[in-house]
């Protein structure tokens, strides 16, 4: 009997969502028609992607008891690494500013 792994699946997902507004992101910098535009097009998606970084987190830390298998393992690593980035520049724009 297969457990339920709906919490990983989610992660997952949001995961996914994750890539694609770091894609738009990059295309945002290389496109860079207007500077002040770009600014928008570049850090929208790296803010919600790292609030989404935050939910993803929170569901596969609810899912701890979840079978661990690939999505597991992408999802925890795209999700850590937006949740560090987000904390790195909250830090960055804070401190520095001092």
């Amino acid at each position: 009997m297969e457990a339920n792994s709906n919490y990983t699946d989610k992660s997952y997902k949001v995961s996914q969502l994750i890539m694609v507004l770091l894609t738009l992101a990059a295309l945002a910098v290389m496109i860079n028609f207007n500077p002040s535009v770009s600014r928008f097009l570049f850090g929208l998606p790296i803010v919600v992607s790292g609030v989404l970084g935050i939910v993803g987190t929170v569901a596969l830390y609810k899912g701890r008891d979840e079978p661990f298998n690939e999505k597991k393992v992408i999802a925890s690593i795209v999700n850590t690494a937006m949740v560090l980035l987000i904390i790195t520049i909250i830090l960055s724009n804070t401190v520095f500013r001092l």
